[in-house]
């Protein structure tokens, strides 16, 4: 017998995550399925929604604009037809008769079709790297903070500074830590923060301490340049952050001896790592992730567990503008195992 009673929602497509990617797949399946978005957290939109864009006298294809864009087509969503569960937690699921029972932790439970993995990245704790002196030092700030501060008055302590250094692969690029993959959006983040800031604060002297620059996806020629005329490159990784005098001292080590460089503030470009949630859900849904924590993508978005789909970041770390299309790649896949299902199944 049926656990649940005829008052339980019913959807063709469930939604989990309320990012970028989960949104942009909500909006193509919305008009041909019923379909549901759940998310943990109480507002929707996922990291990209915190972040500010980088345009200067120009557009630097930040992929924020993206974000903002789908916040505006999608309003307060009420134009769209499908439901948002905000705030719940998913404690277990169960399957029966080809459809997926989810239950909440809340008591509340829907049946759902198909279930979309959208949980999406978050950014890499600095403390988790003490020798470089996140919150423990003055003027030790992360790459999304300042993201997050540059269209509003968060950063303009910038004005007072003269010299300042950007630290790459801080969380990831660390095989020994089980973070051997590279983020792919932190070169990139990095070298447009520093344009932006160069471009309100043309004094300053910026370097860039890096393994080597990952200038992926797009705009290549745009951030070679950012490289070449904004930037002093240095190719060495500090081992430590000192601040005996109120200042951040950076140490590493050329021709076997250590260099020890003063700065007046810091940026760690930190990495990204899969969200929490991620992992919780791959234990609920009993799907695959790989040897980084992400869910396992076998192509296409689909997962080890029929019926269940991945897209954005929740498959690997991935730039907004990649994420929305990946969330719409995924699902005209799904359209299309469920307009096959509707020809083959009277």
């Amino acid at each position: 017998m049926n656990r649940f009673t005829s008052s339980v929602p019913i959807y063709d497509f469930a939604i989990l995550g309320a990012g970028v990617a989960g949104l942009s797949a909500a909006r193509i399946l919305s008009p041909s399925l019923k379909g549901v978005i759940i998310d943990s957290e109480e507002q929707a939109g996922g990291l990209a929604w915190q972040l500010g864009c980088k345009a200067t006298d120009r557009c630097l294809y930040c992929g924020v604009c993206h974000g903002i864009q789908l916040r505006r087509d999608l309003g307060n969503f009420s134009s769209y037809p499908f439901d948002f569960i905000l705030g719940q937690q998913l404690s277990s699921m169960f399957k029966e008769n080809g459809n997926y029972h989810l239950l909440f932790k809340s008591g509340r439970s829907i049946i759902t079709h198909s279930i979309l993995i959208a949980t999406g990245i978050q950014p890499f704790d600095a403390r988790q790297v003490p020798q470089y002196g996140y919150g423990t030092f003055s003027h030790i700030y992360t790459g999304i903070e300042i993201e997050r501060n540059l269209n509003s008055e968060g950063v303009k302590a910038f004005n007072a500074y003269q010299k300042i250094a950007f630290i790459q692969c801080i969380g990831s690029r660390n095989f020994k830590e089980k973070r051997g993959y590279c983020s792919r959006v932190c070169c990139r983040y990095a070298l447009r923060i520093a344009e932006d800031l160069a471009f309100q604060y043309p004094h300053l002297q910026i370097d860039m301490y890096y393994m080597d620059l990952q200038l992926l996806g797009g705009k290549k020629e745009l951030l070679a340049e950012i490289s070449e005329k904004r930037v002093r490159l240095i190719r060495h990784m500090p081992y430590r952050v000192e601040s005996p005098n109120g200042k951040p001292i950076l140490l590493f080590e050329d021709n076997q001896k250590v260099n020890r460089v003063e700065y007046d503030a810091v940026i760690l470009s930190v990495g990204m790592t899969p969200n929490p949630g991620t992992k919780q859900v791959a234990d609920i849904l009993r799907v695959n992730i790989d040897d980084d924590g992400f869910i396992k993508d076998y192509g296409d978005g689909i997962t080890s567990q029929e019926n269940i789909f991945v897209c954005g970041a929740a498959s690997g770390a991935k730039d907004i503008e990649t994420a929305i299309s990946d969330g719409k790649r995924v699902a005209q896949r799904i359209l299309s195992v469920h307009q096959y299902l509707q020809q083959v199944i009277p």
